[in-house]
């Protein structure tokens, strides 16, 4: 029965090391997964502002660009002005503005036209522009004349979104009106209107660069109604993709920019987490080993403090519970017994040791039910064993009574009796006594009741053939 308790306490103790260290393993991977979130978003969120950097610096591009051409449009409403309306001038100022732009932004402009009344009666260059003489801005049913009427109306500098020009291709169009003094008062005389070569706004731009970077973009221009749509793009977006709005002008446009590869390197991510898969079974392993290596240096501790034959305390352990108790005064309830077992040699002598030895396991089981928690017994020799005990004169008494009832209860395979030679000093008796003082006053009691033992059963112990 001992064995296969022994067996089953074994499966226990292997079954909670498993346990701990599956644990340590799950509380490691769940520790480095928060962890390893948490630097995702610490590095999806650099990611992104720096995203937003890259859009705002573009942005601003954009709009500087873009303010450098239309700026062109008030030397032209200035010259009309100086002119008072009148319009010789248009072609030689014209050519030097189509450059200029082309100097300073790289910018290749369709045109620009002068339109007196909203209807357009000088155009540079002409050629290829040659529909544009005549057509009227004010007409809002063709494309880009909306802005055209509202620059009229208000009075204001108006910038299209890119639209289809009658000449073919794309274009944006700037439309700014010209007022001219008469009779001391300010009247609308027409329109000065400048139209950008859309494809080459967007080489010019640069935004190809973008893609050159590894980031994929959309730019967007964004109606009242708040609708976006795609004025160009390349690449495809990530749903996270940093969007920056920004004003050209009258107009309100959205740079969308995103990782050509996404926000996170999926390989990247998948090598992290091998990584922290590896560290928490390392944990879990480490802590295996550290429990076993534990579970061990108990078990020899136990081994080492334990009587092999009886499976109670040996000598060994009652050496260090003496050091423990010398460190500290003695309790007044403190009791020492010495007990040693009656016809040891006898039962060896007639029977054999391994009867001998059932009759001292059934001694240090007795000890141990009549001690109970009152304290420990010690096996300190062949058929010697101690008791270091806490306890008052009454449980004492108690205690002895247990123990000699339990050796007369008690019957072996062969041998039928089992009785003990004891004697007892307490601090409560001898409270001067140190503990050296008190063993030898147990160890001489015991002496004087086990020779009357004998001598009750007629023998005299001081023959050298009496047995022990």
């Amino acid at each position: 029965m001992k064995k296969y308790s022994d067996t089953m306490n074994n499966k226990t103790v292997t079954r909670k090391r498993n346990a701990i260290s599956v644990i340590a393993s799950l509380i490691c991977l769940l520790v480095l997964s928060i962890l390893y979130v948490e630097l995702l978003k610490h590095d999806l969120d650099s990611e992104k502002t720096r995203y937003g950097y890259i859009a705002k610096n573009e942005a601003e591009h954009i709009v500087t660009t873009i303010d450098c051409v239309m700026a062109r449009t008030n030397t032209l409403k200035a010259m009309v002005q100086d002119h008072n309306g009148e319009t010789s001038f248009f072609d030689y100022v014209a050519e030097n503005i189509y450059r200029d732009v082309i100097d300073e932004t790289g910018v290749t402009l369709k045109n620009f036209a002068l339109a007196p009344g909203g209807v357009v009666s000088d155009v540079y260059p002409l050629k290829g522009n040659e529909a544009l003489i005549g057509f009227d801005f004010l007409d809002t049913s063709r494309l880009g004349n909306l802005e055209a009427e509202e620059a009229y109306v208000e009075g204001r500098t108006i910038l299209t979104n890119p639209f289809e020009l009658i000449q073919g291709g794309m274009g944006m169009g700037g439309r700014a009106p010209v007022l001219i003094k008469k009779g001391g008062q300010p009247e609308l005389w027409g329109l000065v209107t400048v139209t950008i070569d859309y494809d080459n706004l967007i080489e010019v731009l640069g935004l190809h660069n973008l893609q050159g970077m590894g980031v994929d973009y959309v730019l967007s221009y964004i109606d009242e109604d708040g609708s976006s749509h795609i004025m160009h793009a390349e690449g495809r977006l990530d749903d996270n993709a940093v969007k920056t709005r920004f004003n050209v002008r009258n107009l309100t446009w959205e740079l969308a920019v995103s990782p050509e590869k996404g926000w996170i390197s999926g390989f990247m991510v998948a090598h992290s987490v091998v990584i922290i898969l590896l560290i928490s079974g390392f944990v879990g392993l480490f802590t295996h080993v550290l429990l076993k290596l534990r579970d061990n240096n108990t078990m020899l501790l136990q081994l080492s403090n334990t009587d092999q034959l009886t499976g109670g305390l040996n000598r060994m352990s009652y050496g260090i519970a003496l050091s423990e108790l010398s460190k500290k005064p003695i309790d007044d309830d403190f009791v020492y017994i010495s007990i040693d077992l009656n016809g040891l040699k006898q039962v060896n002598d007639t029977f054999g040791h391994l009867f001998g030895d059932e009759l001292i396991r059934g001694a240090s089981e007795c000890l141990r039910e009549a001690l109970g928690d009152f304290g420990k017994a010690y096996r300190i020799g062949g058929d010697e064993f101690a008791a270091l005990i806490h306890a008052e004169e009454k449980s004492l008494d108690g205690i002895l009574e247990k123990l000699n009832a339990l050796a007369k209860a008690w019957k072996g395979s062969t041998v039928k009796e089992l009785s003990f030679s004891v004697g007892h000093a307490s601090h409560q008796e001898f409270p001067e006594a140190s503990m050296e003082t008190l063993i030898k006053t147990a160890d001489q009691r015991m002496y004087d009741a086990k020779r009357e033992h004998y001598l009750s059963m007629g023998i005299d112990r001081r023959n050298q053939n009496s047995p022990a």
